[in-house]
């Protein structure tokens, strides 16, 4: 009997073993030929943010090579007001002290969407003037799932304030069933928008029931074409719902009401005690040795021009910071985003506005403008994201004030891991495609700065999201050095982020893109897998907060489970960065060098799965181990040598030249 048993047992962990094999190929390297020039202090930046203090982390930021800091985070830049020492104008727009300064703060506009959806009729949406569209607003409702709706019924926000505007003239459409989702308004492929119906209803203010015939969607749309302010003027609504057979369709969370555009009416959060505010940034970044460069989001979703100009002020005139680099708004054609969506057309009208206040303060500033490489006008119209903006310059004859373009990546949404790692080559060569056929109209701006102000993997890979696993550094040690062979000294990165927070300590599949944990408890501040490939790149590939110009030269793989990048350094030093995304074979490859000459000695930096891995075994999960690439050298080296690489790994050599 037990001899059956032994065997059964033995027959049944067979399968356990994973028998890996050694693979050979060949890396080819060519000194002579030069992919792109590259300043490692613009590469390698990152993101702070308001809700996460980096001033215990300032060491580890630095040990990282992340000297660019971009401040303060993301969407909260449209919600952001930087001094809360001031006063509201006569329209509740905020007004700064400039002499003055109190912690920075959030605001919430008095005038959002969502007020169309929380069931008080005193509570108001109303739209933004400033816009070259007054008559084409609309609001929509997302269903959520398809159904039949067959009614509206609309509040108009006249009901509250006899003064608030309502549309003379609207129509009821619906999303044609039969094409995508309508995620992101401004970047449909065409516009699906059908008319119920309800064409061209005349408005009467009050409270106003519009039947139609019962249309299949998930979507409906309220499309305003004319106010009863006059030419330009405002809508205002206070209550907007759908219904199917006089059953009321509830919205069912905050993004499920868009609207066009919002009224920039804002009321402060002055809790703001918790804030890592404007002063504490600067006070930071001047701590650092050297010191580092802001990158400042200007807040467009609730902010003014003036609001704007004043912080300019304070900043390099009163305080004399001298901030170089303001970035205008953050993503804002998304509906996330406070007063978004926008589409680019308006958003470069008040662009147009923040500039010139701006540089009305300091001349010598930089500001960078909202040009996401891949999006849409907004309008369905064909037009790029950067053709709009840049048309929209040329209309005004403006077309100076760009003076770089900001694009924020998280590809392979919804994709397999193993295309994920195998997709930066792929993702970089189409963005530059891109920026270039939507720079070919204007020649004088082919080699205007492209800044990925954010960047980071998609938390919808399958599996599960990667972004504190090994995985995620396999794919940065790619993206980056992608972005640096298509645009060179033109390009600018700022990876998301420094410290962010998420779901990764408490849910096996969850994510958080800080390469440094945020959250208290017994690992906060332990470091992932992109922070420890960071420093790899920055510290031994390249040169950390480095502002001379390093030269990447040809490099190339028979393999397409390796990859291979090659930095000639100014002080001629060759570091080559490899990265074996096979999860299984480790890879016996031949180096041939062309053009240069290394010394036999050269060391080695790997970082693998003996240096990192994820534990879901109990929480809070954290990495165990969470170790630094691990540092040997190698005796081989030459115009042509042999080196193994590890199944998922990392590694950098340094030559140097005979």
């Amino acid at each position: 009997m037990r001899d059956k048993m032994f065997i059964m047992l033995f027959i049944f962990f067979i399968p356990i073993f994973v028998f890996s094999e050694t693979i050979e190929t060949t890396i080819n390297v060519n000194v002579t030929s030069t992919v792109n020039t590259f300043k490692p202090i613009n590469i390698f930046g990152n993101n702070v943010n308001g809700w996460s203090n980096p001033e215990p982390v300032k060491d580890k930021i630095q040990a990282a090579g992340n000297y660019i800091l971009r401040y303060p985070g993301g969407s909260w830049g449209d919600a952001f007001f930087w001094n809360s020492a001031g006063k509201y104008d006569d329209n509740h727009n905020w007004i700064p002290d400039i002499n003055e300064y109190s912690n920075s703060a959030l605001g919430d506009l008095l005038y959002n969407q969502l007020k169309m959806t929380d069931d008080d009729e005193k509570t108001v949406w109303r739209s933004n003037t400033d816009t070259d569209f007054p008559n084409h607003q609309w609001v929509y409702l997302d269903l959520q799932t398809k159904r039949n709706p067959d009614k509206v019924v609309i509040v108009w926000g006249n009901i509250a304030n006899k003064a608030w505007a309502f549309a003379k003239k609207f129509t009821i459409q619906y999303w044609d069933p039969k094409d995508s989702r309508q995620w992101m308004p401004y970047e449909a492929e065409k516009n699906s928008w059908l008319n119920t119906t309800a064409v061209n209803i005349i408005g009467t203010g009050g409270k106003q029931e519009v039947r139609f015939k019962p249309v299949n969607t998930q979507y409906i749309r309220l499309l305003m074409k004319e106010s009863s302010a006059g030419k330009g003027g405002e809508y205002s609504i206070a209550e907007f719902k759908v219904f199917e057979k006089d059953m009321e369709i509830k919205a069912a969370n905050n993004f499920a009401i868009v609207a066009s555009s919002c009224n920039t009416a804002v009321e402060l959060n002055l809790n703001n005690s918790w804030i890592f505010g404007f002063e504490q940034y600067m006070e930071f970044m001047n701590s650092m040795t050297p010191k580092g460069i802001p990158l400042i989001i200007v807040n467009v979703g609730s902010g003014t021009p003036q609001m704007a100009a004043a912080w300019v002020r304070y900043a390099n005139k009163i305080k004399n910071y001298n901030i170089k680099y303001w970035e205008i708004g953050n993503e804002n054609g998304g509906q996330w985003e406070t007063g978004g969506p926008l589409n680019m057309y308006d958003y470069t009208r008040r662009f147009i506005k923040f500039y010139e206040a701006m540089k009305a303060e300091d001349p010598t500033i930089t500001i960078i403008a909202q040009g996401q490489a891949d999006g849409k006008s907004g309008m369905y119209d064909g037009v790029s994201a950067i053709e709009a903006f840049l048309g929209r310059l040329a209309k005004e004859k403006k077309l100076h004030y760009a003076e770089g373009l900001v694009t924020h990546k998280y590809p392979n949404w919804g994709q397999q891991l193993v295309d994920l790692l195998a997709s930066p080559e792929k993702d970089m060569k189409e963005m530059a495609e891109q920026v270039k056929k939507a720079l070919e109209k204007y020649p004088e701006h082919k080699n205007i700065p492209i800044w990925m102000t954010e960047f980071n993997t998609s938390d919808q890979i399958k599996p599960h999201d990667i972004s504190v696993r090994l995985e995620n550094g396999l794919w940065l040690a790619q993206y980056i050095p992608e972005f640096i062979k298509h645009f060179g000294s033109r390009g600018y990165m700022m990876m998301w982020d420094v410290m962010n927070g998420g779901s990764a300590i408490t849910n096996p599949t969850g994510g958080d893109h800080g390469y440094l944990q945020a959250e208290q408890g017994p690992y906060q501040y332990q470091e992932r897998a992109t922070y420890w490939v960071m420093k790899m790149m920055t510290n031994y590939w390249a040169s950390p907060g480095d502002d001379k110009e390093h030269r990447m030269v040809e490099a190339s793989s028979e393999n397409k489970m390796v990859s291979v990048y090659a930095n000639l350094k100014p002080d001629d030093t060759l570091a080559l960065l490899i990265v074996n995304k096979d999860p299984e074979n480790t890879y016996k490859t031949t180096i041939n060098i062309k053009g240069y000459l290394p010394l036999k000695d050269a060391k080695i930096w790997r970082f693998d799965k003996d240096n990192y891995r994820w534990d879901t075994s109990e929480q809070p999960y954290h990495a165990d181990p969470s170790n630094p690439p691990s540092e040997s050298s190698i005796g081989n080296a030459g115009e042509k040598f042999t080196c193994e690489f590890k199944p998922y790994s990392i590694t950098v050599i340094q030559m140097k030249k005979i």
